[in-house]
């Protein structure tokens, strides 16, 4: 999943699914902010707050010697 900035300023991403272009956007609520990339062909989405979390977790268990036993 290369990543690059487009011309508008977001960061584009290639598709998990189709290869298309997906984008990240920003949603704000009340309570929460939220980072998604959603794909412009297909409509996929995932949150990227999930990933990031996942990837911290997995590399904390690593560093501390842990049984990585992490799933998304």
């Amino acid at each position: 999943m290369a990543g690059y900035l487009s011309e508008s300023g977001f960061l584009s991403m290639t598709c998990l699914r189709c290869q298309g272009t997906m984008l990240v956007e920003r949603q704000y609520t009340r309570v929460s902010r939220r980072f998604n990339a959603k794909c412009v062909n297909c409509g996929f989405w995932f949150d990227l707050a999930d990933v990031l979390r996942f990837f911290k977790r997995v590399l904390e268990s690593g560093y501390h010697g842990i049984k990585i036993r992490e799933t998304l």
